[in-house]
């Protein structure tokens, strides 16, 4: 019971983290108004994270989009008898849903890149691999009829981030609008 309670804290904790981190970024967020969303002293969360720095790394490490990617093994939906762009545009649409299903844990990620937090630089270099390595298994697994897999992949992966950031400055449009033009970009652009 106690050891569920302090797993329960701490995962409460990584919660709380990346809510706030990934609305205002991390320097932006205290420890003690992280403390206080969470309900708890200030010393709980230097208990589990010594130290700002470590609580990110650990949100990046524990709330990634990239663990759950990993684990994907088919494409929702997709027919055998669909055409190359179907099924490209369905192999899009997999990641465009878990990049959206992630948004908080991307948002944080490419926020403190771009304020070029070290701490950041590892997990989002291994998250752009996974993407990669993700996207070539997909499409040579799904769309065989691609010949160039690894330029395919590189325009994917480039079209999925392009579609993240316009979800971003522009929110008011409607994400499966923003899916289908991007995936669109992406069939043009290699077919």
């Amino acid at each position: 019971m106690i050891t569920e309670l302090i797993v329960n804290q701490r995962e409460r904790i990584l919660d709380e983290a990346l809510r706030l981190m990934s609305a205002e970024g991390s320097a932006a967020m205290s420890m003690r108004q992280l403390a206080q969303a969470c309900g708890v002293q200030v010393a709980a969360i230097y208990h589990y994270f010594p130290s700002k720095d470590a609580l990110l790394q650990s949100v990046f490490e524990e709330r990634r989009y990239d663990t759950r990617l990993a684990s994907q093994v088919q494409v929702a939906g997709l027919e055998a008898e669909a055409d190359v762009p179907e099924r490209l545009r369905a192999v899009f649409n997999l990641f465009w849903s878990g990049a959206l299903e992630e948004e908080d844990v991307l948002r944080l990620l490419l926020g403190e890149g771009l304020r070029n937090q070290a701490v950041a630089l590892p997990t989002g270099s291994a998250m752009l691999e996974l993407f990669r390595t993700g996207v070539l298994s997909l499409l040579e697994q799904y769309v065989p009829e691609i010949q160039d897999t690894e330029t395919v992949s590189e325009v994917f992966v480039a079209q999925i981030f392009a579609g993240f950031i316009q979800h971003i400055f522009q929110p008011d449009l409607d994400t499966d609008l923003v899916a289908s033009r991007a995936a669109e970009v992406l069939v043009r652009s290699v077919l």
